[in-house]
């Protein structure tokens, strides 16, 4: 956010239209990590490898049948009951006409899944997978970033078992599908299924996929692969924080360390951090920024002085965390601030200095900034500050509707201002 495969028989053309059975998925062995290595008979430098893939790679593919996933009763109706009337009506609306790579980058994404789905069941060819899987990953992350991820979990079940050979090359066995909808699909249908261990597993499956993957190239294609299997470990993580089992989510990042650079532990380290501080360990998230301050490089020391903060505000130091976030404002250039400033204002508020609070979050409005944590927190400071909350929360969204767009989304929900 492809390839194609040599010549078949016209049955089997024919049958393409059939959707692939959902196989049952492995059970993990518990000596089975993102980590280990595959075996490969040829190493991606052997001429005899090469030779075999360039032969591969003159045959001429046939195309596979996927009008299965262009249906019309694929894809839900999307209405705008959870849109502010602020954006409703706001002449920054986009036309219908308007491309969709437009749309996604002015940060409409409701409309950018509407026209996905609309361009996949009336202009698209069966037989171009390319087309289809790009405009697929575009509706269904486009659903997730405006919320609506159960709409998303439930469209996904379309594609059914993505590691069935039916989604692969005949000839070269190369998955059709491009990696990022294959990252997301495992998400989408641990949660449609109400098992996110399904998730995990998914993870797992991805990770041999990758291994396999980077012993077949060499240089920056096989640096790809090795980052993405870094990647899913962490998603790893991540599934087990979502499924509440939060030590077995700080055991995994801890096994991730090993064998990394020393930038990529001093980064776990920080994720582990913040992970001890979901789990309401402090003392753990302490140990982890001393093992990170002893050989920390320049990279790291605004993420130490974050942490710090971050741990002052757990222990309920309220006044010495203000403190701590001031020192980083002042020290701070760029990009960060927003976050440093939202941070500042909730211990603002938490030590019973509402007014600063209600001030600091509105000055990061009135700079051009509306991520969900900061109209949520002011919408909140509003509930606590006056009888009239519903009044300023509907100036909030108005004010907000005539921001400029950007591709982080322009269109809010209701929840966004608790509304």
């Amino acid at each position: 956010m492809g390839e194609q495969g040599p010549l078949m028989s016209a049955v089997v053309l024919q049958c393409h239209d059939v959707r692939p059975p959902l196989a049952e998925p492995s059970p993990l062995s518990t000596s089975q990590t993102l980590s280990s290595r595959p075996q490969t008979p040829l190493s991606p430098s052997n001429p005899l490898r090469r030779s075999a893939e360039a032969a591969m790679a003159s045959i001429d593919h046939p195309a596979k049948d996927f009008k299965f996933l262009l249906k019309p009763e694929n894809f839900h109706p999307i209405t705008q009951t959870e849109v502010p009337q602020a954006f409703r009506t706001s002449p920054l609306q986009p036309a219908p006409e308007t491309p969709l790579a437009d749309l996604l980058a002015k940060g409409h994404f409701r409309a950018g899944a509407i026209s996905s789905a609309h361009q996949l069941v009336t202009s698209t060819s069966s037989t171009d997978h390319a087309q289809i899987f790009s405009l697929l990953y575009a509706r269904l992350s486009s659903l997730v970033l405006i919320d609506a991820t159960n709409i998303a979990a439930q469209e996904i079940n379309i594609l059914e078992d993505l590691n069935s050979t039916f989604y692969r090359d005949d000839i070269t066995q190369t998955h059709l599908v491009p990696w990022e909808l294959r990252l997301l699909a495992v998400r989408l249908q641990g949660i449609g299924l109400g098992d996110r261990r399904r998730g995990v597993m998914g993870y797992y499956d991805l990770a041999r996929d990758a291994r396999t993957q980077a012993f077949k190239v060499e240089g920056e294609q096989r640096k790809v692969w090795e980052e993405r299997l870094m990647d899913l470990g962490l998603r790893v993580g991540n599934a087990l924080v979502e499924m509440g089992d939060l030590d077995s989510a700080a055991r995994h990042l801890e096994s991730l360390r090993v064998g990394v650079t020393k930038e990529e532990d001093e980064k776990m380290k920080a994720r582990l951090a913040l992970l001890y501080l979901r789990i309401g360990d402090v003392a753990a998230a302490r140990r982890c920024l001393a093992e990170e301050n002893e050989n920390a490089t320049e990279v790291m020391p605004a993420t130490s002085g974050v942490l710090k903060a971050l741990c002052s505000m757990a222990e309920g130091r309220y006044e010495h965390a203000v403190t701590e976030w001031q020192s980083l404002r002042e020290g701070s250039q760029e990009k960060n601030e927003e976050m440093i400033v939202q941070n500042l204002a909730v211990c603002l508020l938490y030590a019973g200095r509402m007014s600063e609070a209600r001030t600091l979050l509105e000055s990061l409005v009135d700079q051009g900034n509306s991520f969900h944590g900061l109209t949520f927190n002011l919408s909140t400071i509003y509930e606590l500050c006056t009888e009239k909350s519903r009044t300023l929360k509907l100036e909030l969204a108005e004010k907000i509707a005539a921001q400029s767009e950007n591709e982080a989304g322009w269109e809010k929900q209701n929840a966004d201002f608790k509304l």
